[in-house]
């Protein structure tokens, strides 16, 4: 292993171009198909057996070898997704200029003073990105909570206009009786 030369720069193995992209399309595609193995590897019989009965059993191998078929289709085409809307391929594009040996003759300094402008500036757009994010999330779910808020409120007023009306109702009925009671000639022995 190569150790950081007195100028400050690391001089490390030469890495072949697009090598970096290969490896990680490799592991990307290693963890895909070790997910899928380990959805494979479930003992559906065992999880399900309480659950389903005898002819439902039978379907739990099909089930299984779906499952791990469509997470394989769907985690290829999320991460096929992510390298795209990240940027990955770019990134790693600019990582290789910056890394270039720069005794090289090939590599001109113009270019990995630039690549090294466009990766800060990259950095500083993702994170932008992540606190627009975090705030939109944060939007939603203030929205959310209004809404309930909301939606409290009214069902609150409408029980408090129910009981207000009941009062009235029987406030109305109360004073009827009273009246009632008060005009009408009262019984004394004759």
């Amino acid at each position: 292993m190569e150790m950081p030369s007195t100028s400050g720069s690391w001089q490390g193995p030469a890495v072949e171009k697009g090598a970096r992209m290969a490896k990680l399309a490799k592991a990307s595609e290693r963890l895909v198909s070790c997910s899928a193995a380990d959805i494979l590897k479930q003992d559906f019989e065992a999880l399900f057996a309480t659950a389903l009965t005898g002819n439902d059993m039978h379907s739990l191998s099909q089930m299984k070898t779906w499952m791990a078929s469509t997470f394989a289709d769907r985690a290829h085409r999320a991460q096929a997704e992510a390298i795209v809307d990240q940027q990955i391929a770019e990134f790693i594009s600019r990582l290789e200029v910056q890394l270039q040996d720069p005794n090289d003759p090939t590599a001109p300094a113009d270019d990995m003073s630039q690549a090294m402008a466009d990766l800060q500036d990259s950095v500083r757009v993702q994170e932008k990105r992540g606190r627009l994010q975090m705030l939109r999330s944060q939007i939603e779910q203030q929205e959310l909570c209004n809404k309930k808020q909301a939606d409290s409120n009214m069902a609150m007023s409408a029980r408090m206009q129910a009981a207000k009306s009941k009062l009235d109702r029987d406030t109305s009925g109360l004073m009827a009786e009273l009246c009632e009671d008060r005009f009408l000639p009262t019984r004394s022995a004759a």
